[in-house]
């Protein structure tokens, strides 16, 4: 007997595996959508073949944007995880309508969830470290209590030439904003929840097929697999959080609606970086014979979150939900197993 739907949105996307695994763990079903129903058919066999049955249904959305877009979706559930972002039209479209995007997506999840029923309990919306640090990042050791508040005035400014970079933050920042006003003006019956998070690493619960899937946060590792010298930096910093991580406070907030009503969760669990990894990989899986580079340089041991020029706090989030993260190296092996199917 399922303890009722959780709708997620994205739900092909590298984290919402994970989250809707994470769910049907705890004993809900999982209503998914997609805009491509292909996409979503692949989320659903691999959670079949986890043993999770006919637990997930798939519903198409083509445009998140649309006014009612997620309405029919919505009906009867009792939490919805909003993790659908217009992140591969970032660097297409001009940065005003990356962020128009973002605020009608946000409102209008908050627009269909309060004609959901009065089953509905939660919602948490997934947004980004790129909603916590200026653009350009000044060094420091970023938290919840942290805003971006250079890239909206960027875009109002520059319109087209604000640039991807400054979309996407812009977008996650105005996105956010409309999420908490909608609270404190609309005083919704459900609770409210948004959680940010570094640089994903880990497993995907569907393999990639190709490299062109590989996710933008593993480029380097990627690369490192691949047989080129030890990469430099990732873009701005190189705090990573494990997307199983993520599903568990994302989860968390959505059986803990009390504790989460009105909380942003930051998700950091460690600072790596590509020296770090090619050490990782050299000791633990030698006959992948990655580049040496300069063994132990430019990170601290234990990898810790709050390290670095750019680094992040998520004390919290592992405080509230009384688990600490998973182990990097741990993290950095187990994405490495999945991402060296592609080499063969």
């Amino acid at each position: 007997m399922s303890k009722g739907t959780i709708l997620i949105t994205g739900f092909n996307g590298y984290l919402a595996g994970r989250v809707a695994e994470a769910a049907l763990r705890a004993g809900y079903s999982v209503r998914g959508t997609v805009r491509n129903m292909a996409a979503g058919a692949e989320v659903q066999k691999a959670l079949q073949d986890l043993g999770y049955g006919s637990g997930a249904e798939v519903v198409q959305v083509p445009d998140m944007a649309e006014p009612g877009a997620f309405d029919e979706a919505a009906i009867g559930c009792s939490a919805i995880i909003h993790l659908a972002s217009p992140v591969s039209d970032v660097w297409m479209l001009e940065p005003p309508e990356v962020v128009r995007m973002a605020v009608d997506s946000a409102t209008g999840i908050l627009e269909s969830a309060l004609k959901a029923g009065p089953q509905l309990k939660s919602v948490v919306l997934m947004s980004s470290a790129g909603a916590i640090f200026d653009v350009p990042t000044k060094p420091g050791v970023y938290s919840e209590q942290n805003w971006n508040t250079t890239s909206e005035e960027a875009v109002e400014k520059l319109g087209r030439d604000a640039g991807g970079l400054h979309a996407y933050c812009a977008s996650k920042v105005a996105g956010e904003k409309a999420f908490w006003r909608f609270r404190n003006e609309r005083k919704p019956p459900f609770s409210m929840t948004t959680v940010h998070a570094t640089y994903f690493i880990g497993p995907p619960l569907v393999p990639w097929k190709t490299k062109e899937q590989v996710p933008f946060s593993l480029t380097n590792l990627w690369k490192l697999l691949q047989g080129e010298d030890v990469p430099g930096s990732m873009l701005l910093y190189e705090g990573t959080v494990d997307i199983r991580d993520v599903a568990r406070v994302i989860l968390w907030s959505v059986l803990n609606p009390e504790k989460a009503d009105g909380e942003r969760f930051l998700c950091a669990s460690a600072t790596g970086g590509s020296q770090a990894n090619a050490d990782i990989l050299n000791k633990h899986m030698p006959s992948l014979g990655v580049a040496k580079g300069n063994p132990g340089q430019g990170y601290e041991p234990g990898y810790p979150s709050t390290s670095g020029s750019i680094a992040f706090d998520g004390s919290k989030a592992a405080r509230v939900t009384g688990q600490d993260w998973i182990p990097y190296e741990t993290s950095i092996l187990d994405t490495v197993k999945v991402l060296a199917q592609l080499l063969e």
